[in-house]
Parts: structure tokens; sequence; C-alpha cells
């Protein structure tokens, strides 16, 4: 686990870098509650992985829309959708994080595998960070010299009733493809939602963001 990430936890040290980004956590907090808001609405009549499905792509909407008003435009790159900014610099993309996600003292990982964009947004963001030792500039992601890739993680905490959330920017990929290091991390306060009975255990609710599918034609 990579010791040596930058991370940004109190709300002062949030807000600035966030605003250095063009960000601020009011567009991130809706986007991550749409995502709990869908969730919340299935059943169990649901099929097991849809509550999680349904929540990512929420979420990617309600990011998508906060920022397209600011400037920033949405891009889908073999399956990963993404939102960038006008200056191409930054892109983020929705992810499910696993337990850690939020805590500060933790290494948070992605809840589900990812496919070969991420990968190799994954390497390029390595690769900027060794150039710029310092993650303060701005920022660079995916094929395009110059983007870095966020992904914005959220993880719904049954026991504490909490869904925790962070802005952070990978760097690497465990064998079996779920992102494991980052460079920065940008954690915002817990989301409190109550004792609702309508929420499930998402247990088997892994999100499927991006898919790859090997198409052959048959002779």
């Amino acid at each position: 686990m990579l010791s040596t990430s930058v991370v940004y936890s109190e709300p002062r040290d949030v807000d600035q870098r966030l605003a250095v980004l063009g960000l601020d956590r009011e567009v991130l907090t809706t986007a991550a509650l749409q995502g709990l808001a869908g969730w919340a609405s299935c059943t169990q009549n649901h099929p097991p992985t849809y509550p999680g499905t349904v929540a990512w792509a929420e979420s990617t909407r309600a990011i998508r829309e906060g920022l397209l008003t600011r400037g920033w435009t949405r891009k889908n790159e073999t399956n990963l959708p993404l939102v960038i900014n006008s200056d191409e610099t930054m892109a983020i993309a929705v992810a499910s994080g696993d337990a850690a996600t939020g805590k500060e003292e933790e290494f948070p990982c992605t809840r589900s595998a990812k496919g070969p964009k991420t990968a190799e947004a994954v390497r390029i963001n390595r690769q900027q960070n060794f150039e710029f030792m310092d993650p303060g500039p701005v920022i660079e992601s995916i094929n395009t010299p110059g983007r870095s890739t966020w992904l914005f993680l959220a993880y719904r905490d049954l026991v504490a009733r909490v869904l925790r959330i962070e802005l952070s920017r990978p760097i690497s990929m465990s064998d079996d493809g779920h992102v494991d290091e980052w460079a920065e991390r940008i954690i915002m306060t817990a989301i409190p939602f109550g004792d609702n009975p309508q929420l499930l255990d998402d247990t088997n609710a892994n999100q499927t963001p991006e898919i790859s599918i090997d198409i052959q034609r048959l002779s």
C-alpha cells in the first residue's frame, strides 16, 4: 500500500483542494445522495446486482448534470462513463469503494474489478505522479496526454448507517483488477441515512460500470 498518499479530510482543506480542481462538496454530495436514493428505491424483487448498478448509474448521472453547467463535458470511453473539465486536464468516473472508503487511516480499494480503460488511466496517473512528485499541480486520464482520471468512491455502511465518500486519484491496481493505491484522497464528511427498512443488504450488489465483451463472428 502507498503510505505517502496525500489525504485531505478537514473540511477547510477539502474545500480548498476541491476549489483548485473546479469542484465543491455540494456537487459531489448531491451525486452521492442521488445514488443512495436509487439504491434505496430497490426491493428484494429486483435482481441482486441491480441496486448497486442503479446507485452507480444515478451517481454518474447526477455528477454529470451538476458539472455540465460549469463547462464540463460527458464522454463514454469503451463503457467507462466520464465527466471531463473544460481544459481536458481532469476526468471523473464513479465507482463503489470497499469498507475502507472515507477512512483516513485505512487504504480503500474499489469494490469490483475494473476493465482495461481504467487500467490504462491508472497507468497514466502513476506515470504523471512520478513526473510531478507534488500532487498539487493541476491534473492530468485515460489515453489523452495531460489528463488524469479520478474516481468518486462511495461506500454504504449498513452498520453505522452512513454513506462514506471520497474523490481520489488512483495509481495502482491489484492483479485481480481492483484499484488499490492512491496518490491523493479527498475525503468528505460521511452522510447519515438513518434506519430505513427499505435499505437492503447489498452484499452481492457490485456495480458493473466497465464491461469488456469478446464478440466473435460466427462461421
